[in-house]
């Protein structure tokens, strides 16, 4: 189930943004999923831009599969993990991408009511806007993400708000707060590795 070019970073701080990158390939996936089957629709700029976001978020989506896990991977784990001895060893190797992980998710839960009208694509530009860019998180592992323009497809989007009806404001402005408090979540997620062993006594 993994990606055969995974990318598995070593640094806890390097496996946040893995975690990160887990979470925006599982939108994507779902995003282009349901856009092509015509449940859901652009809804900003014009039809060019629209392309063009599009177009960028495809690419991004293809990337990310190449060598980040799927969420359906970590879940996959979390069943089966008492099934033997080497799924338990590896839950706990995927540990740390899990708990990161789990911050996001639930970060979303907690800012987005079950059928409150968002932008995942908007939402998926900010947090990797923020992260890399004002964050300055290392992203060397995954050079890939410094080659997209995050200010011009930010101002696509600014440019959509200021010439919109009320409705699609608020969900714009909804998306740069529920991608900072996701950032944050992220930032204060921690994960404690135990270097502790337990000495066997000598009789």
């Amino acid at each position: 189930m993994q990606p055969q070019k995974r990318i598995k970073p070593k640094l806890l701080r390097e496996q946040k943004t893995e975690a990160l990158l887990v979470f925006i390939r599982t939108t994507l996936e779902e995003y282009f999923e349901k856009l092509d089957k015509g449940e859901i629709y652009h809804c900003i700029g014009d039809d060019e831009e629209n392309i063009f976001i599009t177009n960028i978020l495809r690419t991004l989506l293809l990337q990310l599969q190449e060598c980040v896990v799927s969420s359906s991977y970590l879940r996959s784990i979390i069943a089966n993990m008492h099934k033997n001895a080497a799924l338990k060893i590896l839950a706990k190797q995927e540990e740390p991408l899990m708990i990161y992980y789990d911050s996001l998710v639930k970060g979303l839960e907690n800012n987005l009511k079950n059928g409150q009208k968002w932008m995942p694509e908007l939402m998926i530009i900010c947090l990797l806007s923020e992260w890399i860019i004002e964050e300055e998180k290392s992203v060397f592992l995954y050079p890939f993400l410094k080659n997209i323009n995050y200010l011009q497809l930010l101002d696509m989007y600014e440019k959509t708000k200021l010439k919109s009806e009320k409705d699609t404001r608020e969900i714009i402005l909804n998306m740069y707060k529920i991608s900072s408090s996701l950032i944050s979540n992220l930032y204060k997620s921690t994960y404690k590795i135990n270097n502790t062993r337990k000495k066997k006594k000598r009789k």
